[in-house]
Order: structure tokens, then C-alpha cells, then sequence
């Protein structure tokens, strides 16, 4: 799990084996996104805003499902 240095996105993983992200958001919801590249996370995680590089790059591409407690 690695933690980012955003207001909206408080961590996110990756599982390499099945191509997903997870993301858990500080308002405590967490999602999934299926057959997302590692190159996903690796921008995710290195970008100057995680909430801007969501927004533009995860979002729009990807169906998040969300992860029920």
C-alpha cells in the first residue's frame, strides 16, 4: 500500500497478477479498477496531484468498483 500526498486519495495499491488498483479515498470509500496497466500506478503514485492524475487519467478510462466492507 503506498501512501499518497493528496487530499482526496489517502492510498492506493497495486496487485500486478490480476492488473488492479485499488484505491482508498479519505472519505473512506474504496474502489477498484480492473485491467489497469502498472503504468497507471506508477503515474498515479509520481504525480504532483493524485486527485488531478484521477480525475484525467482513471476516471474517465477505467469503472471502478466499489470495495463493500
Amino acid at each position: 500500500m503506498t501512501q499518497l500526498k493528496s487530499s482526496f486519495i489517502s492510498t492506493a495499491d497495486y496487485d500486478e497478477a490480476n492488473q488492479t488498483l485499488t484505491l482508498n479515498f479519505h472519505n473512506g470509500t474504496s474502489y477498484t479498477y480492473q485491467n489497469a496497466p502498472h503504468d497507471i500506478f506508477r503515474d498515479l503514485i509520481l504525480a504532483d496531484s493524485a486527485g488531478q492524475f484521477f480525475q484525467n487519467a482513471i476516471r474517465p478510462h477505467f469503472q471502478g468498483v466499489k470495495v463493500e466492507d
